[in-house]
């Protein structure tokens, strides 16, 4: 299935276009130049540093969390919250070599909609520590799912953002979501492989990269050419990789593409 290409300058007609365009699911597509698509899963960059602390949003609550994998690794997270009826809840997983901090103000974002927000440490990083182990991120996501489903939320979606979004795809192919979003996800990387699982992802998703972002695109292109619908594909006339693509010139597009996502499933 073809992808869309959205030049920043272009904002309004870009949005027409994800509107109008179609599919089985009423799912946006746009022609786009043709790319290999399994040709070469994306490295991720690797950052200096953490994101800039993001300045808490009033009257969202940050709640400290923990819980443990199948194999015994005690994962650290936070969850926020807004207050009202439990609705919607998003599982942030951290991109490579960042960690939770990264999707901070987004969350924070998610949670001041009505969104409840979970973000956690993969092993290794940050609060969670312990050795690093990429080939088994899959594990704390999926304990990060069924934490967050003893909390009774009625739908439960995955973002994952670079190695983030390879394990959310894994993860989504084994447990039952309301939708899964990758940011600049690699098709494989460092022992984790999401080539077969994503034939197996029944729910709905959205692929999305920068067409400047090395073979992040291409990702895409294999992510939309073995998956199931409903899918939707966004390639940015942008460069940045992960979460930066939530601070960057498309960030407010990103963000208006996700919550259209929430609104539509």
């Amino acid at each position: 299935m073809p992808r869309l290409i959205i030049p920043i300058a272009l904002l309004f007609l870009a949005t027409l276009l994800v509107a109008c365009g179609g599919s089985d699911n009423n799912n946006a597509s746009a022609t786009a130049t043709p790319t290999t698509a399994a040709a070469a899963s994306p490295q991720p960059t690797a950052a200096e540093g953490k994101p800039t602390a993001e300045a808490a949003i009033t009257g969202v609550a940050d709640e400290p969390v923990r819980f443990e994998t199948t194999d015994g690794v005690a994962i650290s997270g936070h969850l926020y919250s807004a207050g009202g009826p439990k609705r919607k809840v998003a599982v942030l997983a951290h991109e490579f070599p960042r960690d939770q901090t990264a999707w901070t103000g987004f969350a924070q974002e998610l949670a001041n909609r009505g969104i409840d927000a979970l973000t956690f440490d993969f092993r290794g990083y940050g609060e969670t520590g312990g050795d690093k182990d990429v080939s088994k991120i899959d594990l704390d996501l999926e304990a990060a799912v069924r934490f967050i489903g003893s909390r009774d939320y009625p739908q439960v979606y995955i973002f994952g953002a670079s190695m983030g979004g390879t394990a959310a795809l894994k993860v989504a192919a084994r447990l039952e979501l309301a939708g899964v979003v990758t940011l600049s996800a690699p098709t494989d990387f460092m022992g984790l492989d999401a080539r077969d699982d994503v034939a197996n992802v029944a729910e709905p998703k959205l692929f999305t990269a920068a067409r400047g972002d090395d073979g992040a695109p291409a990702a895409v292109d294999y992510f939309m050419q073995h998956s199931l619908q409903p899918k939707l594909s966004v390639i940015f006339d942008a460069s940045e990789h992960g979460t930066d693509l939530l601070r960057g010139q498309s960030g407010n597009l990103l963000k208006k593409q996700i919550y259209d996502f929430l609104d539509q499933y």
